[in-house]
């Protein structure tokens, strides 16, 4: 830590927008840390931040990954994100933040509050990302906020869209799901929201799930694999590329 910033808080990132990406330690290159350790390349990485008006705090990326990163922001609030590690200066601006780094609300008033370590079942219709770590145009240049309200207006505006649901904070494309299904179901670290006012009329038969199982098998097991040789793999669903199931449904 440094004495010029609060604790480093586990398990916490920090909103914002990403002023500067220092590589820390590589497992697989040492060169990407510039042959410093991750010490050195830390102590640096707040130095740099120390040195900056517009950097308020960093955020540490996950030990598991391969290239270990810290990023300077421009942000002030913590928030849950697993794996990562974030501190803010202990000693910031008395002044408001600029329009461009304010906090946006994470929900819309036409859907329900968004869910926990939940995803929806369905169609993929569209997916937008809000942001990218490797490289923020993939998020076209727009925060993490206003291209979460994009996602929201996108579904609003579209009659087979259901609800939405987003992937998680450690993903390095973090997206955004339009969908066309009605059942939430449990998806560690993802979150997911419906439209609060949806059609009343009965689902297509393409949207009613099928049962997960055949009489000719046992019960499925959850969290368990089946030890062997494999005889053939068919993809179920994709997220990125809806063709790769054939465009038929999961159930299918």
């Amino acid at each position: 830590y440094d004495e010029n910033y609060e604790e480093l808080q586990r398990n916490m990132g920090l909103n914002g927008k990403v002023l500067l990406q220092i590589t820390l330690s590589s497992l697989s290159n040492p060169q990407w840390g510039g042959g410093r350790s991750y010490e050195e390349n830390l102590k640096i990485c707040y130095q740099k931040c120390t040195a900056n008006a517009q950097c308020t705090g960093i955020q540490i990326a996950p030990t598991y990954w391969d290239h270990q990163e810290c990023f300077l922001m421009n942000g002030n609030e913590l928030y849950d994100r697993y794996g990562w590690k974030a501190t803010k200066k202990s000693k910031l601006p008395t002044e408001e933040p600029t329009t461009s780094v304010a906090h946006t609300p994470a929900y819309d008033e036409n859907y329900e509050e968004p869910q926990r370590s939940m995803g929806l079942n369905g169609k993929v219709l569209l997916q937008i990302t809000l942001s990218s770590w490797s490289n923020p145009q993939w998020g076209g240049g727009r925060s993490f906020e206003e291209n979460l309200k994009i996602c929201y207006q996108k579904c609003t505006a579209n009659a087979q869209c259901t609800g939405i649901q987003i992937a998680p904070t450690y993903w390095d494309h973090q997206e955004c799901f339009l969908m066309d299904g009605n059942e939430l179901y449990e998806r560690n670290s993802w979150k997911a929201a419906k439209k609060s006012k949806l059609p009343t009329e009965e689902p297509t038969i393409s949207e009613v799930p099928t049962q997960e199982y055949d009489e000719n098998y046992e019960e499925l097991q959850r969290n368990m694999g089946l030890n062997g040789k494999v005889l053939l793999q068919i993809t179920l669903s994709s997220l990125s590329n809806p063709q790769w199931g054939g465009g038929r449904s999961y159930e299918e």
